[in-house]
């Protein structure tokens, strides 16, 4: 061993362990001396993966479930659905400076609270909410005369998906909108699987298509 001054020898130069480089761990993970962080391995990264989409199949597969067993439910989470996004759409167009500052963002939010009321509308039946749609029955006769779209599930379907795009699109930051919005989504893709699930032989059981 090199020699110092004095005759004495050199001791090994000590290693801190917080610099010391990373190694490969059991199972492929790099791990560093004197830190308990770990980078997950391709194998843990896919079976999380796998779990999620799992539980989301699950969730998924639960509420059509839910749906399929009294489809009334459909016509009451929608018109939830469209009550939030005219509330969201209403406290936008109460703030008149918007007309000067964002026209066309201003014109959106009053289109939403339209679409929003014709979706609460449009929802009603006879059995489910029988005072509200004696008094608004001729307003949807009207709207079913000249939107024939909303009487079909893939119409509705759209129209819903349309509607969320627009909350969405509309709002300029995570709130209000981008939740109503999402949920809009979740509603027209519902009717879509309706759809081609082949419901539309019994479409009367979601929507209000019997003679006003």
């Amino acid at each position: 061993p090199p020699m110092a001054a004095g005759g004495g020898a050199f001791a090994p130069a000590s290693r801190d362990p917080a610099t010391a480089p990373p190694r490969l761990g059991a199972g492929g993970d790099r791990t560093s001396a004197g830190s308990r962080l770990t980078v997950p391995s391709a194998a843990a990264e896919g079976e999380w993966a796998r779990q999620s989409f799992n539980a989301a199949r699950i969730i998924t597969n639960n509420l059509l479930e839910y749906i399929e067993e009294a489809p009334r439910r459909l016509s009451y989470m929608c018109m939830f659905g469209g009550l939030a996004i005219s509330l969201n759409g209403a406290f936008e167009v109460l703030n008149v400076f918007d007309v000067f500052d964002s026209t066309v963002r201003y014109l959106v939010h009053c289109y939403m609270v339209f679409f929003g009321l014709v979706t609460c509308i449009t929802e009603l039946h006879a059995d489910a909410t029988p005072q509200l749609y004696e008094n608004f029955r001729t307003t949807q006769k009207w709207m079913h005369d000249w939107a024939l779209g909303l009487t079909t599930l893939w119409g509705r379907g759209l129209f819903h998906i349309f509607q969320g795009s627009l909350a969405i699109a509309a709002s300029s930051s995570l709130g209000l909108g981008i939740v109503t919005g999402c949920y809009m989504l979740v509603m027209g893709f519902i009717y879509l699987y309706l759809h081609f699930k082949g419901a539309p032989a019994t479409c009367g059981d979601y929507i209000n298509i019997g003679e006003n």
